[in-house]
């Protein structure tokens, strides 16, 4: 059986008394897009915090590629090949849509005297690449602060293909679209799944069970079942905990 390209084995964080993450141990198939779900307050964020490097774990580990990445700096895990996206858009906005591409490309620059040289050179292309990916090459000389929502959505994922990662850590890309946008932005994302693999946070379960080839259910930070969502469909441990009259 082939390596995981991110594994969790006893994952946790505690906040004093409160273990928001508790043992999770899991793994994510490269090429798959694994979505992470359950109530408000299960852990998920946290987990995924964990996975970018942004909190320290309090025990256990992150493996990325077979190597340990625990104690990695966001930066450092970044460069290593994980790309991150928040709960609101994350977009510079007042630089237009072809600059923010371009400052992420150009992060992956291989100096630091990347100032000194022809920006073309080294993150043109790149750039040039998110832009037609993320579907905003119509709107390259617009300003973020002008896009809509949805639309900046959509710069903040060609931001992180910018960076070519490997892996998309995605938390709630849907939240605050309407039904246009969310179609649009999932849309997107089926794109992007062909060719990098997706973890995701996502209370829209419609959206989650259409393009989720596994998913695990947190509830209290600990892992309650993991599997296909046929088989999460069909659970009556997660209708209880979680889907209930959700369930699609």
């Amino acid at each position: 059986m082939a390596e995981p390209l991110l594994r969790t084995e006893g994952l946790s964080r505690r906040f004093g008394a409160l273990a928001a993450v508790d043992g999770v141990s899991l793994a994510f198939a490269e090429g798959e897009v694994h979505a992470v779900i359950g109530p408000n307050g299960a852990g998920k964020s946290t987990f995924l915090n964990l996975l970018s490097g942004e909190l320290r774990a309090s025990s256990g580990s992150v493996r990325f590629r077979g190597h340990d990445v625990t104690r990695a700096t966001p930066d450092r895990i970044s460069r290593l090949g994980i790309g991150r996206s928040y709960q609101t858009a994350n977009v510079f906005t007042e630089l237009t849509c072809a600059e923010c591409l371009w400052l992420a490309a150009q992060s992956r620059a291989p100096t630091s005297m990347i100032f000194f040289r022809p920006a073309e050179r080294y993150a043109q292309a790149g750039a040039e690449r998110a832009l037609q990916a993320c579907g905003l090459a119509p709107r390259r000389s617009t300003p973020a602060r002008e896009l809509s929502y949805g639309e900046q959505r959509q710069l903040e994922i060609g931001m992180i293909l910018a960076t070519e990662p490997r892996l998309l850590l995605l938390d709630e890309p849907l939240a605050g679209l309407g039904h246009d946008e969310a179609i649009s932005v999932m849309a997107l994302l089926r794109e992007v799944s062909l060719e990098r693999t997706l973890v995701l946070i996502e209370h829209d379960m419609d959206a989650v069970f259409s393009i989720a080839q596994r998913i695990t259910v947190l509830v209290g930070g600990r892992v309650l079942e993991t599997g296909t969502p046929e088989q999460i469909r069909a659970s009556a441990a997660v209708r209880e905990a979680y889907l209930g009259t959700e369930q699609p």
